[in-house]
């Protein structure tokens, strides 16, 4: 278990770096990109999103501004709602967001070919258990107990 927690934030930051990699990321930062990959799995009220990713809505706010000036997330309406905002990723969003989990997934892969294929073995199974474990966990979501509003 410390082995896991002492690795992960080297991992993110190898991730990260790869990232920055893709094309049409120059000047991207690491709150846009996580903020790409919550819309990648599906569209968010503004609100909602901003508590699942444990930012205050102002700097959910100016981020989403800065990814809607770059062409990458739309601002809808709420029907019913004239405060609400629905964030949704565009198809250049979408497109963006394949191709950073790409490039970050190469940047891993590159590291794991250093590995033996004995190595590469134990650790796609220890990571095999550790995803099994983590489907068992209920893990809270910031976002299921959004009650407020935008």
């Amino acid at each position: 278990a410390q082995l896991v927690v002492r690795v992960l934030p080297t991992l993110l930051r190898l991730v990260v770096a790869e990232m920055h990699r893709a094309p049409h990321t120059a000047g991207m930062t690491l709150p846009q990109f996580r903020v790409l990959a919550r819309l990648n799995e599906r569209d968010y009220r503004a609100a909602e999103l901003a508590q699942a990713l444990e930012v205050g809505c102002p700097t959910l706010t100016a981020t989403a501004d800065v990814l809607v000036r770059r062409g990458l997330v739309e601002r809808l309406s709420v029907p019913g709602d004239r405060r609400g905002v629905l964030l949704r990723l565009t198809p250049a969003g979408r497109a963006l967001y394949r191709a950073l989990e790409a490039q970050a997934v190469a940047g891993v892969a590159a590291l794991l070919a250093e590995l033996s294929p004995q190595e590469r073995e134990a650790l796609w199974l220890g990571l095999t258990a550790l995803e099994r474990g983590l489907h068992r966990v209920d893990i809270p979501d910031p976002a299921a107990s959004s009650g407020s509003a935008e």
